[in-house]
């Protein structure tokens, strides 16, 4: 077998899982704020736990994959490092590290916000606050995905 056909097939697939899902989040967050606090709590809380158990997993997974495919003799890049892999690296490390220190304890704070709040009453304004910064920080975060794809693929200043 060929260990970088494997270890591509596999950064890939984990990318698509893992990164992928996230952009369900914000169409997820919307739809539930439309139905009250009781479907935007249960949504943020679903959200949560992906984040568990699909996204960070998977997001380590995928940067190991990535190392695996440098040091693959097939790449070449461990000799000669290209310019728009040190980017895309940088940005995803960017990526996560928001990820983990803004995104989550922001999710984190929405959900405390609507502890004790009835199912149908109305969003507190720490809520809407968070609400509001998810949605910038989510927004900048699919983004990010998307542009690290296009170095990925298109490889530019080679």
């Amino acid at each position: 077998m060929d260990s970088y056909k494997i270890q591509a097939f596999l950064h890939i697939a984990v990318a698509l899982v893992a990164i992928g899902v996230t952009f369900v989040y914000p169409f997820l967050q919307g739809w539930a704020e439309q139905r009250g606090v009781g479907a935007t709590r249960l949504a943020l809380q679903f959200g949560e736990h992906l984040e568990k158990i699909v996204v960070l997993p998977g997001a380590l997974l995928v940067f190991l994959f990535g190392l695996g495919l440098i040091f693959d003799d097939k790449t070449g890049y461990k000799d000669d490092f290209p310019l728009w892999l040190g980017v895309a690296i940088a940005w995803y490390v960017l990526v996560v590290a928001i990820s983990l220190g803004i995104q989550r304890p922001t999710v984190a704070r929405a959900i405390a916000a609507l502890d004790g709040v009835p199912d149908d009453g109305d969003f507190p304004p720490a809520y809407m606050e968070a609400s509001r910064k998810m949605q910038v920080v989510g927004g900048f975060m699919g983004f990010s995905a998307i542009a690290i794809t296009f170095l990925m693929v298109w490889k530019p200043w080679q």
